[in-house]
């Protein structure tokens, strides 16, 4: 029975570790760099600096800059493991080599690579000089087609780049070509007041009762650090379903959010995904997040918003991991208006996950001089929490109708969280519009990749990251998965026979063991808070049947 559960264990993941929903993305394995496990004194040598950009111009610029939100400017450097940092061995054969970077002034640091291939055996880490965040490790598995990279925000003006490798592995190619100075927006830079954010006060947090019944969509979403030239700006997106329900990582945002973004500029874009706080109230601390790094684009039209429609269609360089427990949104290209009520979810400024309602139909609408109907008109309402409504960085958001598709995407407007403006009205680019009439090639329409084989469906549901069972078998249910802490047990009624129940861990270590006696109508709960984010197997056993369930554990 052992011989028989890890060949199939091996195979399992086998055919885990073989897909490629690792490849290219700013995942990180975990760790610790060398400096910091082997207790090695700071490296306090020259901070490389920058030249400190000036914050008056900038916010002057900002001023009178259309949307999509600016939050940082990149500055050009030319920093690579050949001719920059110190590198140290140890004398048990580990190399480490360090950079330091200095850009006074910045509330984070985004560093952008134009030269990434890590070797096997290489880890690549970031971190700030007390070593309160550390980013990585970024391996090989983080390498992709374009050799590009960018790391996640490092909060304040300082920041280690640290290579670890053992002798013998050859020289990874690391260069950086930009500093992401980001000089606002910054949701965890320290602020005078209590609160965590910096979005309106009005704003309605996703986790209130408000987003009680949209806890399905909201995980569809990404706050997007977009990358076009010498400036990075904060948008929203979010996954969308496609007719095949396979899964393919596409995301949608705002043709004004993208549409200045070269090929390498998108394979640096940054995704971070669930970054929400966990209840109603403003968190005290900056969020946990997923994120992952690089896309390439599929379609986009509507000239910024100047002719059609405002949309964005990019593809993820790699497929989301399971453990990120993603939603892929539905959605209707019906052309009346779609439902008396919804709501739209958004990263204001860059901040956590916020929910505004509306209570009334959406509008058909004329966007600012825009000659084409391609937008819906909504105004928000009041609810138990706030009074929801839209600001920079919220571009590119889904508005979902009361079957919770989505049916438009951001371009800008009005609403505010002062009192004379929570009544104004936001505009979303019909999905309707999206979906074929910006253009007549699969370059402007969105229609050839979310409905490949023609089937000309009006609407589709949603679709979330299935957790595939290995062995089909209705006598045992395992829930919730993806799961958070308790994972319950059930078997059926049709069974009393003494059962075993094993849980492995990826490597195949065992975890977990109960045994128990007639397993009629039992229930067992198995406590997961203390084990690790990853993948679980459990195999259940009861002498005459065996089946192994795959398990997520957020």
């Amino acid at each position: 029975m052992k011989y028989r559960f890890n060949i199939i264990l091996f195979l399992i993941i086998l055919v885990w570790l073989s897909f490629p929903a690792f490849l290219g993305a700013q995942i990180s394995q975990g760790g610790l760099p060398y400096s910091v496990s082997m207790s090695l004194l700071p490296d306090t040598g020259t901070y490389v600096l920058t030249e400190r950009p000036a914050l008056d111009i900038l916010l002057r610029e900002d001023d009178h800059a259309a949307l999509p939100y600016r939050f940082a400017v990149n500055l050009p450097v030319d920093l690579g493991i050949e001719k920059s940092g110190q590198w140290h061995r140890t004398s048990g054969g580990l190399n480490i080599w360090r950079l330091n970077i200095k850009s006074t002034g910045a509330q984070a640091l985004i560093l952008y690579f134009d030269r990434f291939n890590i070797p096997e055996g290489g880890r690549v880490f970031v971190y700030n000089p007390k070593r309160t965040q550390i980013l990585g490790a970024f391996t090989s598995l983080n390498n992709n087609d374009l050799s590009t990279f960018a790391t996640g925000l490092m909060f304040g003006d300082e920041l280690t780049l640290e290579y670890n490798a053992p002798d013998g592995a050859p020289l990874p190619e690391i260069h950086i070509s930009e500093i992401g100075h980001a000089y606002r927006g910054i949701t965890h830079y320290p602020r005078l007041t209590d609160d965590f954010g910096g979005s309106g006060p009005c704003m309605v947090n996703v986790n209130c009762a408000e987003g009680a019944n949209w806890q399905k969509e909201k995980r569809s979403l990404t706050r997007i650090a977009v990358k076009r030239g010498s400036e990075s700006v904060w948008c929203t997106g979010s996954l969308v379903n496609n007719v095949r329900n396979d899964g393919k990582p596409y995301i949608l945002t705002a043709d004004h959010c993208g549409y200045k973004s070269s090929a390498l500029d998108l394979s640096q874009w940054i995704f971070d995904f669930n970054y929400e706080g966990s209840g109603c109230p403003d968190p005290t601390t900056e969020p946990a997040l997923k994120s992952m790094t690089g896309a390439t684009l599929v379609a986009h039209g509507g000239n910024a918003a100047s002719t059609g429609s405002d949309f964005f269609l990019v593809l993820l360089k790699s497929n989301v991991p399971d453990s990120y427990n993603a939603y892929y949104n539905g959605w209707s290209r019906e052309t009346i208006p779609p439902s008396t009520s919804g709501v739209g979810i958004h990263h204001p400024f860059g901040d956590i996950k916020k929910i505004s309602t509306y209570t009334t139909p959406l509008q058909p609408a004329h966007w600012s001089g825009n000659p084409a109907l391609a937008h819906w008109r909504v105004t928000w309402n009041g609810t138990a929490n706030g009074h929801g409504t839209t600001e920079g960085g919220s571009s590119g958001s889904p508005i979902f109708d009361n079957q919770g598709r989505l049916v438009g995407t951001l371009t800008g407007g009005e609403s505010a969280c002062d009192s004379g403006s929570l009544n104004l009205p936001d505009y979303y680019g019909m999905f309707s519009y999206h979906w074929n009439q910006n253009g007549s090639d699969s370059s402007s329409v969105l229609k050839y990749w979310l409905d490949p084989d023609n089937t000309d469906v009006m609407t589709l549901n949603g679709w979330a990251l299935s957790v595939a069972d290995h062995v089909a078998d209705q006598w045992v249910r395992v829930f919730p998965n993806p799961v958070a802490d308790q994972l319950k047990i059930i078997f059926s009624a049709d069974d009393g026979k003494d059962t075993r129940v094993k849980g492995y861990d990826i490597w195949g270590n065992l975890r977990l063991q109960k045994n128990l006696t007639n397993a009629l109508n039992h229930e067992i709960s198995i406590d997961m808070s203390g084990f690790a984010a990853g993948v679980y197997f459990f195999e259940i056993s009861n002498g005459e049947r065996q089946v192994v369930r795959k398990v997520i554990k957020q």
